[in-house]
């Protein structure tokens, strides 16, 4: 095979519908740190690697351990909501780790969030004895909150 010219991840991206929006969930209900944000975007390297002639994008960065992530909100050219339910095809989700999955389920609540369902035990499997559930994010983009097993606020 060679040497290895990959050297890891550096971030993972969401295509957003209203960038401030994004940027107030992830940093106040996902608890992610703010690194900075830009708008209108208009720049000839960001043409050539999204392969739109005509982009302009608003673009912010948020972190947390283990996450660095990039939401894009494309000014120009207009994209179209897509159904990124979790069985079709190209669909994603971000897991974010608690150390209390019923805490953060009541606060998500107590926010007017409403997850998919309860912290579920996961029952079987190499993830026995952990606690998970499913939310989404404004632009329905599919997020989990997941606790270890043995891990205990």
């Amino acid at each position: 095979m060679g040497t290895k010219l990959l050297t890891g991840a550096n971030h993972f991206s969401i295509t957003v519908g209203d960038i401030d929006r994004s940027v107030k969930f992830y940093s106040e209900v996902m608890e992610m740190d703010f690194e900075g944000i830009r708008y209108n975007v208009d720049l000839d390297y960001i043409r050539k690697v999204t392969g739109y002639p005509d982009g302009v994008l608003n673009v912010a960065f948020l972190n947390c351990p283990g996450l660095r992530l990039e939401l894009i909100q494309y000014v120009a050219p207009k994209g179209q909501v897509l159904d990124v339910s979790p069985h079709n095809v190209c669909s994603s989700h971000i897991c974010f780790g608690t150390t209390d999955a019923a805490g953060m389920y009541e606060r998500l609540k107590s926010k007017g969030i409403t997850p998919k369902n309860p912290p579920t035990l996961i029952d079987s499997g190499p993830s026995k004895g952990a606690y998970a559930f499913y939310m989404h994010d404004p632009d329905n983009y599919n997020l989990e909150v997941y606790q270890p097993a043995g891990v205990h606020n």
